[in-house]
Formats: C-alpha cells, structure tokens, sequence
C-alpha cells in the first residue's frame, strides 16, 4: 500500500465512538489488515457494543482470542481461509498457518458453548480462486461438521488481467468480471454502474489514523476528506471534498478511478447474510431454560 500503516489506539477509538454512535448503526471492524494485531481489539469492539452499534469484523483467525471475542460481545465474526490445506491457503494468505486459523475457530466454538447467552454469530468465508476451487464442497462439509453459522464461497477480486488470468477460477460463477473482455485483456466487472454508488452516501472509511476516505476501494488514501480526530465527521461529511466527490459520481462515475473494478455496487447488505449457503441452529433450549436466560441478562 502506498499510505503509512500503523495501529489506532484506544483512546482515539473511542474518541471517534463518542461522536459517531448517536447516527451511526453499523461499525464493520475491518480494513485493509488484521484487526486483532490490535491488542485493545476486545475492548474497542465491547465499547462500541455498550453504545449500541451493531459489529461485525472479518479475520484470518490466526489472532483470535475466543474468550476475548465472547467479553467483546461482538454480533458478527468471520474466518476467511484461503484454501482447505496448508499449500492452497498460504497462496493467498502469505505465511499464514491454517492449523492455527482452524483451532483459533474451534476455540471460539468451543467458548461460545460456555456461555448460551452469548450471541455472536460465527461465519467461515471460503475465498475461491483457481488454485483452489477444487476444495470447494470439502469446504461446505467441513464448515457444516464444524458447527457454524454461516459458510460462504466468497467470489475472488484482481487487480490486473495478468491476476486474473492466473488467479480467477475456471467455474464463471464466480466471476463478477467480464469475461469477454478479459480475454480481450481487458478487466472490468460484468455490471458497470451508471453513475450510482450507494457506499459514498450512506458510509465512509475510518483508517488507522483517522483520515476519512469515501469507501474500502480506497485503501491508498487517494482521496482523504479529513480527519475525525481533528474535526467531527458532520463537518467531513458535509465539506467540500466529500461533496465535490459525490457530485463526480453522478457525473462521470467512469473517470472516478477507485469505481473502475468495484464489485460493491447495489445496496448494501450490512446485517443480512449476502450468501448464505446454509444456517444451522445453534441452540437448542426449551422455553423455562429460554426464561431463566433472560431472566439473568436483564439482572446484568
């Protein structure tokens, strides 16, 4: 990447928190990095959680502490792998080590039993690409021998056609680009829309250090609107970067250049599952023991 990198302190997290929660429903807990190589994770997430935002966040697992993901009392975590052995995983995820991603998930399993009255959702993501999408139904086994929640085949995303040529799967139904014109070498998804992007209204960014960027097709910070922890995101929101942006995407969203192999056109489903291959029930409890856990949530 070609911005700085770096780790939000706790401080400023719930700086940001204080100003934003009020109107804010959703924090996606995630961008561009591991999210628990921040040792205050837990507790920023419990934080947001206390002023009722809605959290969810997406791992590689291999940091994951299961009773720190319970006390955060996070709604939503998801283990993306990047293949169902050792070999096929550490193409995407460089040095990654799957056997500990998987007992990471198994411990979180595991802790989650613990405590019924826990009610983080657990998903697994599958990201398929050729390499590996021979692994595919081995994946939907093992994610429903598993136990959790939610498994989903996540369809691949490249940033060249040379990437793509190598990289994208030869099943098209994972494919979100246009197959005719790569093999014209050109990349470009199958939907191009028309100036029309729901994201820049209804979302930004928020980087470790607190510059604001209009969407997650921006993780260079290319067009940086401000910063939240040196002016309140109502004055970001409304200044004239940002709306100078918003009006480019509705004139010519086609020379915007963080639009041109975006695959997050539509609404946004934030909360409802996108790709829900299965849902399996977790608990299983009769309506005096459904009592008694209510009963104790509401003396907490």
């Amino acid at each position: 990447m070609e911005r700085s990198t770096g780790i939000m302190k706790f401080n400023q997290f719930s700086q940001i928190i204080d100003q934003i929660h009020h109107h804010v429903p959703v924090l996606m807990f995630y961008f561009m990095g591991e999210p628990f190589l921040n040792k205050y994770a837990y507790e920023m997430i419990r934080y947001a959680r206390s002023k009722g935002m809605y959290v969810e966040t997406c791992t590689n697992g291999e940091f994951v502490d299961a009773q720190g993901i319970i006390y955060s009392d996070i709604n939503k975590i998801s283990f993306q792998i990047g293949g169902m052995t050792q070999e096929t995983h550490a193409v995407y995820r460089v040095n990654g080590d799957l056997d500990k991603s998987f007992g990471k998930l198994y411990e979180l399993l595991e802790e989650r039993r613990k405590h019924p009255e826990s009610s983080v959702q657990i998903e697994v993501g599958f990201i398929v690409m050729k390499h590996n999408e021979h692994e595919v139904p081995e994946f939907m086994r093992w994610a429903e021998e598993a136990g959790v929640d939610v498994a989903n085949v996540i369809d691949p995303c490249v940033r060249t056609p040379e990437q793509g040529k190598e990289m994208l799967p030869d099943d098209r139904r994972y494919w979100f680009y246009d197959e005719k014109a790569l093999s014209q070498g050109i990349l470009r998804p199958k939907y191009l829309p028309h100036n029309e992007c729901t994201w820049v209204w209804n979302s930004v960014v928020i980087n470790w250090n607190g510059s604001i960027v209009p969407c997650c097709r921006d993780p260079n910070g290319r067009h940086v609107f401000g910063n939240i922890l040196e002016t309140p995101l109502r004055e970001i929101w409304n200044s004239t970067k940002a709306v100078e942006f918003r009006k480019s995407i509705v004139r010519n969203q086609g020379a915007v250049d963080i639009c041109r192999l975006c695959s997050g056109y539509g609404v946004p489903q934030l909360m409802p599952q996108k790709k829900m291959e299965f849902s399996v029930q977790r608990l299983s409890l009769d309506k005096a023991k459904i009592d008694e856990i209510c009963a104790n949530w509401e003396k907490k």
